[in-house]
Order: structure tokens, then sequence, then C-alpha cells
């Protein structure tokens, strides 16, 4: 093994050293920093009255290959999770993915169809149901709910990110292609 590292050239390490340094991130992050979702981003008001961040999806024909009808109950776990990042406030937080209508109702969707297949399935539903009616005042508690199915023990939600961070949140985790 030695040996064949001593025959690397300075172009063979740098390329392996980008390789480890990429999939390491990929690993944390869920995703690579060039392969943010392609969003708009407008303000709205929800019918409890309150100012929200509303998002959609550049491409919502990529939803139903991102999530299947048959997903696992470990993804329905992490696709609420990380899409809750956007809302909530906690000092880490691995991957994310856009809080949309459409990944919402397609998740309510799933679970509404299978809910034997999912252990937790009147918790996600009472969760995504929130959310589709753009009630998010409690999400740092549906955040946490999921974080203590998945054994979390870093990046408990303390709170609700306000608008400002909000916006700043989804503007270093996605792509804005048109702000209205």
């Amino acid at each position: 093994m030695k040996k064949i590292l001593k025959r690397l050239s300075k172009i063979q390490w740098v390329l392996i050293i980008v390789a480890v340094l990429a999939t390491g991130y990929y690993l944390f992050n869920g995703s690579l920093p060039f392969q943010k979702a392609d969003v708009t981003m407008k303000e709205q008001k929800a019918k409890s009255g309150e100012t929200v961040i509303q998002i959609e999806d550049a491409d919502v024909s990529q939803i139903a290959v991102e999530f299947p009808m048959d997903m696992s109950e470990t993804a329905i776990m992490d696709a609420i999770h990380k899409m809750s990042h956007q809302k909530v406030i906690a000092n880490k937080k691995w991957g994310a993915i856009p809080l949309t209508k459409e990944r919402v109702e397609r998740l309510l969707e799933i679970v509404n169809a299978h809910p034997a297949k999912y252990e937790n399935a009147s918790l996600y539903i009472a969760i995504l149901n929130r959310w589709e009616k753009g009630e998010f005042s409690r999400i740092d508690t549906d955040h946490n709910a999921i974080w203590n199915l998945q054994g979390g023990t870093i990046g408990k939600a303390t709170g609700v990110l306000s608008l400002d961070e909000e916006k700043k949140y989804i503007e270093a985790n996605f792509n804005i292609k048109v702000k209205q």
C-alpha cells in the first residue's frame, strides 16, 4: 500500500483529497453544495393571520421521484426532519429539503395511502396536516418529536426562526430562482 501511495502524483493526491472532502460533506449534510434545490420564494399570510414565507419548487415533476409511494419510515422521518430545518432554531442542522406545499401534500398522500406501514403514521399526519394549513407556530415541537424518534442528541430545536432568519436559511441552502 505504501508503494502505491508513494507513486501518486500531486494531481492525483489533490483529486483524492477533494473526493474525500466531498464524500464527507455529502454524508454530513445530505447533499453537495452545488446540489441546492431550485425554489421560488414569497411572503404571504397564513390562515392564522401570521406572515409566512412560502417557497415553491421550480420543478415539481421530481417530487414523485424523490418521494416514491413506497418510502420507508426512516425516509419519511428524514424528509419531515430536514424540511423543518427551514423554520427552526437549532445549534446544528444536518440536511435541508425545501418545505413546500407540494412536498407536504406528497408525504401526506404516501402516509395516508399506507398508514399501517408506518409505526408513527398518526404523528406524521398531524404534523403534515398543520404544515399544509400553513401552521408553523409549533414546528420546533414537530422537529423535536421527529428528532427524538431518530435518537437525536445534537441539534434539538429551541424555537422558531423569525422571517428574516428563515430568509437567510433559504438563501444559504436553496437556489432562489425568482424572488417575488
